[in-house]
């Protein structure tokens, strides 16, 4: 099994945020139910779909590629399966669906992933026009053919948009795909089945305990500076710079500590983060496995910042698009508690690292529980909303009982809700152990289980 579908189940198996492992499982039953392997597109689906009802729109299309061959999940009520809710589903293609058309779209230098699939969309449609309807002649169809080799120079980039064409599902369906990009059926059946089985773990298990979860600070720290020069190279000779001589700093003094917590006129900072000053005061940009960390600043420079903006910042402390934002819609937008102090421990540009102050974070827990337990809030909101917490704090308790949040912002807006120091931490050095990919091409099934990675392994 090649080295990036392992990547990829070690992300469904051990990343800390839901919406992240949500949206692999969901690329991973449209990529293939396109590939023509349907049936085992809908056992992922039976698999996400009751811990993720609110992500259901990203996948519906898959619809049309159940209707086509009958695996329909069991989870998908027979209601979404009548031919009324699947006309209703159907996209009307905006345009002509004629020759003209066509040309227009094929013939385009820079084609997008909507055009690309629109395009096949009429090829098949003109196939009908002159009374082709068998699939092994559609698919000799030139213009057919025309289409599939665009596809296969951008089927990363096509998939999503190819799910949506109701008319263009027997043609998936036959494997048509597949067989353009030279995919090996035996390897991809076996590679899909096993991840099959990495989902079903994640689903019903929750999370898994890391190899990097529990070591102790110092040993992460080594484990990112080794990483980090051993994988980030490239990225140094992009950005014309060389590496530092040292990525961890002198240690702080228990005194230094106490001055910074006066300074800021707090008490209590995290005990990981205090162990992590004591081990390094501060630390160089990192590799994090797609590019550079902001660099964690020492204790003289970690700044007390008040939200200076007159617009409310919601605060999240669960990262779950899906679930948090309509708990959050639910339970009452405006009554939300909004980030008003942070305090900021790095920073890169405007990407800043920081600490969600222990008020806030005391707050917005508090309207977490209640959200949980008011009528007004969905039963699928609240239990997406708590395996998600879960998954990021280990537990509701460890999550009621948090007094700081670390955050990925920008202008107290959060990219990215980390959870705890310590969760970035290990979590940062789980994924630095991954080769630089920027300039390797994108992953999907089909590459990795090509014929001819077949034939080399």
């Amino acid at each position: 099994m090649s080295n990036k579908i392992e990547l990829e189940k070690d992300d469904i198996l051990h990343h800390p945020s839901r919406p992240v492992v949500y949206s692999k499982i969901r690329q991973l039953a449209k990529e293939l139910a396109v590939l023509g392997k349907i049936d085992i597109a809908s056992k992922i689906t039976d698999l996400v779909l009751p811990q993720n009802r609110t992500g259901f729109g990203q996948i519906q299309f898959l619809n049309f590629a159940f209707e086509q061959t009958g695996d329909w999940p069991s989870t998908i009520p027979e209601s979404a399966r009548s031919k009324n809710a699947l006309d209703e589903l159907e996209i009307s293609p905006s345009g002509s669906m004629d020759e003209k058309r066509y040309d227009e779209l094929i013939n385009q230098t820079e084609a997008s992933q909507e055009d690309i699939a629109l395009c096949l969309n009429i090829a098949v449609v003109l196939c009908e026009k002159r009374g082709k309807t068998d699939v092994e002649d559609i698919k000799q169809d030139e213009r057919v053919v025309r289409v599939l080799e665009q596809i296969k120079e951008k089927f990363h980039y096509c998939i999503s948009a190819l799910t949506q064409y109701r008319k263009i599902w027997p043609l998936l369906a036959s494997g048509a795909i597949a067989q353009q990009l030279g995919v090996h059926d035996a390897k991809l059946c076996a590679t899909a089945e096993d991840l099959v089985e990495t989902v079903r773990i994640r689903m019903e298990q929750g999370r898994q305990k890391g190899s990097h979860q529990g070591r102790p600070i110092k040993e992460l720290l080594q484990i990112l500076v080794e990483n980090t020069r051993k994988n980030a190279a490239t990225l140094y000779k992009h950005a014309h710079e060389d590496p530092p001589e040292s990525y961890l700093h002198k240690p702080a003094t228990e005194k230094d500590i106490e001055d910074l917590e006066n300074r800021l006129q707090i008490s209590g900072l995290p005990d990981y983060y205090k162990e992590f000053l004591l081990a390094s005061n501060g630390l160089e940009s990192v590799y994090d496995g797609h590019g550079m960390t902001p660099p964690l600043s020492d204790t003289q420079n970690v700044v007390y910042n008040k939200n200076q903006n007159s617009e409310k910042v919601p605060l999240q402390l669960v990262e779950d698009p899906t679930g948090t934002a309509q708990l959050m819609r639910e339970y009452g937008y405006d009554a939300w508690p909004s980030a008003t102090n942070q305090i900021e421990i790095g920073r890169m540009n405007e990407n800043v690292y920081a600490f969600s102050c222990r008020s806030d974070v005391k707050t917005t827990i508090k309207a977490y529980k209640e959200a949980l337990a008011s009528d007004k809030v969905t039963d699928a909101i609240k239990v997406e909303t708590i395996r998600a917490i879960e998954d990021q704090y280990g537990s509701m308790e460890a999550f009621e009982k948090m007094e700081w949040v670390m955050l990925d912002t920008v202008d107290f807006t959060p990219l990215v809700t980390i959870g705890t120091f310590q969760t970035w931490l290990e979590e940062t050095a789980r994924l630095s152990a991954r080769p630089d990919d920027s300039s390797s091409e994108p992953y999907c099934l089909a590459y990795e289980c090509s014929a001819k990675q077949a034939r080399g392994g």
